[in-house]
């Protein structure tokens, strides 16, 4: 994806919603950084440029982000393109104080017959609006929940190599592990044999969906499958968490978390957020035993219903629903400083 491209999804104020919740971008506002009495900023040209009156600073969105974050401007084009849910070559992840790797189980030892599984995969895309909105009617979730996840590189869309049907991908930052499921809602069939979800031939099935990996964000959810990864964005947006919260998801019960995600989660705030079942109670047990072995501080959720998961929750009554997804959040509350500790 070309930079022209991403400035057609990303704007200023797309930005400025993630970074400075709160924030209300328009020609004449506060400066979204540092004190400002008085309004001396301007967001323009339909919230694809800006002004710092008060130190003569502006710019385009890519310098929107490189003066929020204080990166350099190749580092502000790759993670913009990478926001627009695309990316720019293939950059190294790059994270606030990064520790060393660790070294991957054999279980996630690549190959070069697996390489060769994904170069069959289908072209991944971008969802159409159309798309995105059909399928938070299918998942029954706010549209934020998929445009979210869509920015941050988790959501994409593809033709099925299994049945040639429009889909919906979730797929990790590496890029080496991705799911399929059907966007109307239909199980693909196999032979005679239906499944809901799909993981594509070559997959490394272990590695998560998400930005965990990003330690500017100090708060961690770890949820199960695709519908629930769907579900925590559109949580984290509902709630004002966009600066606060990543995604961790694991795509099976049955999977450990790697060493690597587990090393990149050290010392910070996470909440598991299971499924209430006896899978689901198995599963999260032995993801916070790993995540409490790199000191992380860890704590778990459960739905109020039996064998519901996080997605179940938003096909609740409103204040329903309202009260249960504050509850799996209500970390998020001091959850910053309480990080590390």
């Amino acid at each position: 994806m070309s930079i022209s491209e991403a400035k057609e999804r990303v704007s200023v104020a797309t930005l400025g919603e993630r970074l400075y919740p709160g924030w209300k971008p328009a020609k004449s506002c506060r400066r979204p950084w540092g004190e400002d009495r008085n309004p001396s900023f301007s967001v323009y040209d339909g919230f694809q440029k800006w002004k710092d009156h008060a130190t003569g600073e502006g710019g385009d969105a890519v310098d929107f982000l490189q003066r929020s974050l204080d990166i350099s401007k190749q580092e502000a084009c790759r993670q913009f393109v990478e926001l627009a849910g695309g990316r720019l070559g293939a950059p190294e992840v790059r994270v606030q104080n990064p520790r060393p790797p660790v070294p991957e189980p054999d279980t996630l030892a690549d190959s070069a017959e697996k390489e060769t599984k994904r170069a069959g995969w289908p072209k991944f895309d971008h969802l159409t609006l159309d798309e995105l909105e059909a399928l938070s009617a299918l998942r029954s979730l706010p549209f934020g929940g998929a445009e979210w996840a869509a920015i941050d590189g988790v959501l994409r869309g593809a033709y099925s190599s299994i049945e040639n049907v429009r889909s919906w991908v979730v797929v990790s930052s590496c890029g080496r592990n991705a799911q399929v499921r059907r966007l109307d809602g239909r199980p693909f069939d196999l032979g005679g044999r239906e499944l809901k979800a799909k993981t594509l031939p070559g997959s490394l099935a272990q590695i998560p969906v998400g930005r965990y990996f990003d330690t500017r964000f100090p708060l961690v959810v770890v949820v199960e499958g695709g519908p629930d990864v769907l579900a925590a964005y559109a949580a984290i947006h509902r709630l004002g968490l966009l600066d606060k919260v990543s995604v961790c998801g694991v795509l099976g019960a049955g999977m450990r978390i790697p060493p690597g995600a587990i090393a990149s989660m050290a010392g910070r705030r996470v909440r598991i957020l299971q499924h209430n079942d006896s899978a689901g109670y198995k599963a999260a047990d032995e993801w916070a035993k790993q995540l409490h072995g790199c000191r992380a501080k860890v704590d778990i959720w459960t739905p109020g219903a039996d064998g519901a998961d996080l997605n179940d929750v938003f096909k609740l009554l409103p204040e329903v629903c309202e009260q249960e997804i504050s509850e799996a959040f209500d970390f998020a509350k001091g959850g910053c400083e309480d990080a590390g500790a």
